[in-house]
């Protein structure tokens, strides 16, 4: 039933002006807003805040960061009707953006929340205190130090407040089996990386595995309380407009196409050689408490010692 509710919502969604992309010569891209291109991940991010919804979580007050291009705010308000207060963070947000979002009575801030990238931009402090919820969806795999980010986002929520983040998973298995036929490493190319574009769209930094974010939320005070591998299926359905009905793309039945299919759900048959993953985290310590504790080190003993009690060696 929830399946049936989210696609109609998807059906129904109607996008802001700059979530579709009408002249792309990709068909799997072309004309498509954002929860249908995406429409496997955010059917998880659904069931995530359903979920914190059953479990008496009413009227939240919500952090969206890394927000553009502002579209939680429709499935936002799908799920819970109505929410406290919402803010909007995020870098380069556009005069027409912040005003449509201030229609919606989102609250906009433009500000740099990864002070390491090349060429950081001005960093504004979040005056946000006691919020229930924050989103950072796609987003952690850009950030060049994410641990300034989470700690913002720590500042921000009370105690127990949720944490919702979704990125690529770095044991994704067509990463491993490129490892196999090319040599090919999973990690970002350098010419898609800021040692080459750093401006304001940021691109990929390091994407993650399970226990690499495990340890980044703890180290900012996080819990982790839930966590699932899932199949993204990028750009796989479209809307059937005779039926007005979501459909998946047809692969064209070729050996190629077969193959790669085949290799792709056997390995995907292994949760966590699945190319994505959803994280539900709970604050449990204030930002304070943490850093006075947080391992740092310049004394190799000490860093040895950190180690040997963190990954055994």
């Amino acid at each position: 039933m929830k399946n049936e509710e989210y696609k109609k919502f998807v059906i129904n969604y109607k996008p802001f002006e700059w979530e579709v992309n009408d002249s792309d010569f990709r068909e799997r891209v072309r004309g498509k807003h954002s929860f249908l291109m995406s429409f496997e991940r955010f059917y998880k991010v659904f069931l995530y805040l359903e979920e914190l919804k059953n479990k008496g979580l009413n009227n939240p007050k919500i952090l969206d960061v890394g927000s553009f291009p502002g579209n939680m705010i429709h499935l936002t308000k799908k799920i819970y009707n109505n929410f406290s207060d919402y803010y909007s963070i995020g870098l380069d947000l556009d005069e027409k953006f912040v005003n449509i979002m201030n229609k919606y009575n989102v609250k906009c801030i433009d500000t740099e929340i990864d002070p390491q990238f090349p060429s950081p931009k001005k960093i504004l402090e979040w005056d946000i205190k006691n919020f229930d919820i924050s989103f950072l969806l796609d987003t952690i795999e850009h950030l060049v130090d994410p641990t300034h980010c989470l700690d913002q986002i720590n500042k921000s929520l009370k105690i127990e407040g949720y944490l919702l983040i979704t990125t690529d998973n770095i044991t994704n298995f067509l990463y491993i089996a490129e490892m196999l036929r090319k040599g090919k490493s999973p990690n970002v190319h350098p010419v898609l990386s800021s040692m080459v574009y750093t401006g304001n769209h940021r691109p990929h930094h390091k994407e993650f595995s399970k226990d690499e974010l495990k340890f980044l939320l703890e180290r900012s005070g996080f819990e982790l309380i839930k966590h699932e591998y899932f199949d993204r299926k990028q750009g796989d359905y479209f809307i059937d407009k005779k039926t007005n009905l979501i459909k998946k793309h047809k692969l064209k039945k070729t050996l190629k196409n077969i193959i790669f299919e085949l290799i792709k759900n056997i390995g995907f048959s292994i949760p966590h050689l699945r190319n994505h993953q959803i994280v539900l985290a709970k604050k449990v310590k204030n930002i304070e408490e943490v850093k006075k504790n947080r391992m740092v080190t310049t004394s190799i003993k000490e860093w040895q010692e950190i180690r040997k009690k963190t990954i055994g060696y």
